[in-house]
């Protein structure tokens, strides 16, 4: 797998890119997200549009880059990825790379790494790993936009179908063959999704899972991607997404 495509899957879309799936649970069969849950797992009522539009004040880069994630906020055995490079960079740095069939690029956006998506007011990202470099790898983001451009981001139609298998090209040329499908992830925030790419093995290297959950709190889309090469740890996976949302809410109250 190249380092472009390696990078991604640690950003939780973006990491990199990628995305298109089931809200909250297995959502509508167009490709929409399932309408917001309530803690006793009905269907909220539908927010108003105006308020919603509205929404509260966009988080600054300080407030954005205290959400991120660090070893303390997960299980034992995490650690701070240093062998990816720590600099300012935009949502597109969740960008998998580009897919040969346009209706699977959003599988590789990680929701907010889109090229000619929303301008985001703030970003901030960092990587996590456990297990040293065959081990499972966990990427964050945190994007905060105009509450409009948040929902539209998180409401933006994916044809998974489309996309049992396509390739992904990276930035070096390198090219491997990925398949998507959808992914349950826990009803918080506003709204979530989630979606998993599954890059096959190679002659250069070997098969990697990517869970990538999004969630919307607010006008900031918060984003998860764990990277594995075996079995992906979807307790870790489960608990550094409830992790995520918590300090962003709490960010977004500083």
């Amino acid at each position: 797998m190249s380092a472009s495509l390696r990078r991604g899957a640690l950003a939780a879309l973006a990491a990199a890119s990628l995305l298109t799936l089931s809200a909250c649970g297995d959502g509508d069969k167009d490709g929409k997200p399932s309408a917001p849950q309530s803690s006793s797992g009905t269907a909220s009522a539908a927010p108003d549009r105006g308020k919603e539009a509205a929404g509260p004040a966009p988080l600054t880069a300080a407030q954005a880059k205290a959400a991120l994630l660090t070893p303390a906020d997960l299980p034992s055995g995490w650690e701070a990825d240093k062998s990816i490079p720590a600099y300012d960079v935009g949502p597109t740095a969740m960008q998998f790379g580009k897919a040969d069939n346009a209706a699977c690029q959003p599988l590789l956006d990680a929701f907010v790494g889109a090229d000619n998506g929303p301008k985001a007011q703030a970003h901030a990202m960092t990587d996590l790993k456990q297990g040293g470099e065959a081990g499972t790898m966990m990427s964050q983001g945190v994007t905060s936009y105009r509450q409009a451009e948040a929902v539209k981001v998180m409401r933006q139609k994916m044809d998974v179908g489309a996309c049992g298998k396509f390739t992904a090209k990276a930035v070096d040329g390198s090219e491997d063959e990925a398949a998507g499908s959808e992914l349950a992830v826990p009803a918080l925030g506003d709204e979530a999704r989630g979606v998993r790419v599954v890059f096959a093995a190679t002659g250069e290297g070997v098969s990697i899972q990517h869970d990538i959950a999004a969630v919307r709190v607010g006008g900031t889309v918060v984003t998860v991607a764990q990277a594995s090469f075996t079995t992906a740890d979807s307790a870790a996976f489960e608990a550094a997404l409830r992790k995520a949302v918590e300090k962003v809410q709490k960010a977004g109250k500083a």
